[in-house]
């Protein structure tokens, strides 16, 4: 029980502390401040058009590099005062006004080419088109409005800026801590391993899920920690506390992942001792002593606690040799294991003892010598937007889908209030129909259909959680503090967690909008209101995606094994590089073993977005899946390998060794071949020496054995790759 609340109450720390919430509470404060003050005056008006400039500023602000973040923020302000005054100043009639709707958002979905932050970017354009079209008071000048909806804007970018300035760190710390915390998950997956009630398929395709996550959080670090990093920023101490936290966790994920074994045979073999029992202990362990690191690391204090798992490695050591003791066996494998967990051990209290101070921080300046090389380069070019614009770019055609998807929107809003005078013509709020559009269709059908399904049980669930507070709370403080909390969490989870996003996101307009009218059967109306559009936006969006140029996850697969078998020669080309004797520049190991843990990533969220396809579309799951894993056993072999190589001395190897290594890249050269008509380069090795200049015996025995695993690999991914490029021809 003592350690469930514990674990709670470390949950619930390293929530408040996380950066989604911090991002939460500053849109909040963002947007309430301006509000209260116009509410202060008797502008209540005037205050919610301004508040809803900075919701519509804050679009875009996502997580990433301080210089990309400014300049978003500042062509959004732009980009919100262009369209708000056309909107209110062009004297539109309704077929134009629906022509001028399809056009701004087919751009604005075009703008996807240059990433996502340029998708905020166009998302804002038409908020604010939406915004400008329905919230236009009658009291009040379309001037002032646009004027008003821009001031927000640029108040949220300075309110921004500020924050930033007076905190530099807040936010590396949090995607830190964040990456600390997900390592310790992938900890408690591995554990699982060595669960026998647990199946072993079952906790490879966690581990690869983990590790897509874990991939994502790397680049959110490397990226706001390094991209503008400069020699006077290193030289402060909270920067080398976090260059070494970053350093150190990305060496015990390499060393986790390295830590690769047959759990089939080790289950088999040894899964009715003691030891076996006391091998997941330690891992959990080792989990929880970084997850209860996270909290010291998103705020960069000492930790309250000590070390807790002192002792526990030295009784299972103990176990292993009672264990050979008793059966006179040998259990190398265990040791092995052991061996990882101490290091991983070891990691986390030079962790521990860096947040504590009482260590010297080590100097990490090799993180940003070759900094650029980590970071995908955004450029914006007429080039890149010309090459998309064709029916073959998925992008292309899902702009052209929104855009006939709005216009036949538009023609549905001014057809309603003749169907439904009752409360639409009363409400008058059209502008949730093109939001749901917007917010749910995506380029890919399963990310659509999955954000319908939330926001119409979101809408539905929060809907009923708004009346039930209007309707039992009578206390209008009271109330007015839950719509506050409520607006906290919607903008807390709204990125991160759409369906409760969504969620509270109803609930607290149906009770900002209560307190505006004072209306008791308001809350009801409105209710009534956001579900038919809701239901609308999702019946529009899931025909569109069957009807107009659909476009499905699964005719992108071969992209993405082309993506990933590259990644894996690059990768493999410079480990055996490496024990052939060539200068190998650690930057290079470490752009290659990011690349092809990214290509991975990017492959498993793919085929995660195939399984929400029709069955049709997805005659290759199983083999997807076996992919994956493949792959991730083979990164894992790599690893190890080039960390074996790493501890011995390999200035020379054995022909037989080279042979092996040409038949593994010639084997993946074969299966890059069944994807890519091109031809594969592959860098020759450096030629072996000769006999009498070999390894001992056994390091011999040993290189070859695990190139052997290797090969063994390669050649299932291969058939793996064959059984996926004719089961994709014949779907055809």
């Amino acid at each position: 029980m003592r350690d469930r609340i514990e674990k709670v109450w470390q949950k619930t720390r390293f929530f408040v502390n996380s950066q989604p919430f911090h991002e939460g509470l500053k849109i909040t404060i963002a947007v309430l401040i301006p509000v209260l003050m116009f509410t202060f005056f008797g502008q209540l008006h005037h205050g919610v058009t301004f508040g809803i400039g900075s919701i519509i500023a804050s679009t875009p602000d996502l997580v990433g590099p301080y210089r990309e973040r400014r300049q978003s923020l500042f062509i959004n302000v732009i980009v919100i005062f262009a369209m708000s005054m056309l909107t209110r100043i062009l004297p539109f009639s309704d077929f134009f006004l629906g022509l001028f709707m399809a056009f701004f958002s087919f751009a604005a979905c075009m703008l996807t080419v240059f990433g996502i932050r340029a998708m905020g970017i166009g998302a804002s354009c038409l908020l604010a088109l939406f915004f400008s079209l329905t919230l236009t008071h009658e009291s009040s000048h379309p001037i002032t409005e646009a004027l008003l909806l821009t001031a927000g804007a640029i108040w949220y970018m300075i309110f921004v800026l500020v924050l930033r300035y007076m905190r530099p760190y807040r936010v590396s710390q949090q995607v830190l801590a964040e990456c600390a915390y997900k390592i310790g998950s992938l900890l408690r997956i591995k554990a699982d391993f060595f669960d026998a009630n647990t199946a072993i398929a079952k906790t490879h395709k966690q581990v690869i899920q983990i590790n897509m996550v874990l991939n994502q959080r790397q680049e959110n670090v490397r990226e706001v920690l390094f991209s503008a990093a400069t020699e006077k920023q290193f030289a402060s101490y909270q920067y080398k506390q976090l260059t070494f936290i970053f350093a150190t966790l990305m060496e015990l994920f390499e060393r986790i992942n390295a830590s690769h074994h047959d759990y089939y045979q080790i289950r088999e073999k040894y899964g009715h001792t003691k030891v076996y029992q006391v091998i997941p202990e330690l891992l959990i362990s080792c989990a929880q002593e970084l997850e209860r690191l996270t909290t010291p690391i998103s705020l960069l204090k000492s930790p309250k606690n000590a070390i807790q798992f002192t002792g526990l490695w030295d009784n299972a050591y103990a176990e292993i040799i009672a264990l050979e003791k008793q059966e006179g066996g040998t259990t190398i494998v265990l040791k092995k294991i052991l061996v990882n967990i101490r290091y991983v051990m070891q990691k986390i209290r030079e962790v521990h003892r860096i947040l504590s101070k009482s260590e010297e921080v080590h100097d990490h300046s090799e993180l940003i010598a070759h900094k650029e090389r980590f970071f995908r380069q955004r450029t914006f070019s007429w080039p890149i937007l010309q090459a998309h614009l064709n029916l073959k770019s998925p992008i292309f055609r899902h702009s052209l889908r929104v855009a006939i998807v709005m216009l036949i929107a538009f023609v549905i809003t001014k057809a309603l209030p003749i169907f439904f005078p009752d409360y639409i013509a009363l409400t008058k709020h059209s502008f949730w129909i093109y939001i749901t559009i917007i917010v749910i269709l995506r380029p890919g059908f399963s990310l659509s259909k999955q954000r319908s399904i939330d926001r119409l049980k979101g809408s539905f669930l929060g809907g009923l959680l708004g009346l039930l507070s209007i309707f039992l709370i009578t206390n209008s403080y009271v109330l007015l503090g839950l719509m506050l909390v409520y607006m906290l969490l919607t903008f807390t989870f709204l990125r991160s967690k759409y369906v409760y996003g969504s969620f509270f996101l109803t609930a607290f307009f149906l009770i900002a909008y209560y307190f505006f009218t004072g209306v008791d059967d308001f809350g009801i109306l409105l209710l009534k209101e956001r579900l038919l559009d809701t239901v609308i936006g999702c019946v529009l969006c899931f025909l569109s995606f069957h009807l107009i140029l659909p476009t499905w996850e699964s005719d992108s697969v071969k992209s993405y094994l082309k993506n990933v078998v590259q990644s894996n020669v690059h990768f493999l080309s410079i480990c055996f590089r490496k024990l052939s004797g060539d200068h190998i520049d650690i930057a290079d190991y470490k752009v290659a073993r990011k690349e092809i843990y990214l290509s991975l990533a990017e492959l498993n969220a793919l085929n995660e977005r195939i399984l929400n396809e029709p069955i049709y579309q997805r005659p290759f799951t199983k083999e997807l899946n076996d992919f994956s894993i493949f792959t991730h056993q083979l990164i894992s072999y790599a690893m190890a390998f080039t960390h074996m190589i790493d501890h011995r001395s390999t200035s020379n190897f054995h022909d037989e060794h080279e042979r092996l290594m040409n038949k593994i890249l010639l084997k993946l050269k074969k299966t890059y071949a069944l994807f890519e008509t091109d031809l594969l380069e592959i860098l020759p090795l450096k030629s072996s020496v000769s006999r009498s200049h070999v390894l001992d015996q056994s390091d011999e025995l040993l290189i070859k054995e695990q190139l052997q695993l290797m090969l063994g690999l390669v050649e299932k991914l291969y058939h793996n790759s064959l059984d996926i490029s004719l089961l994709a021809k014949r779907s055809l």
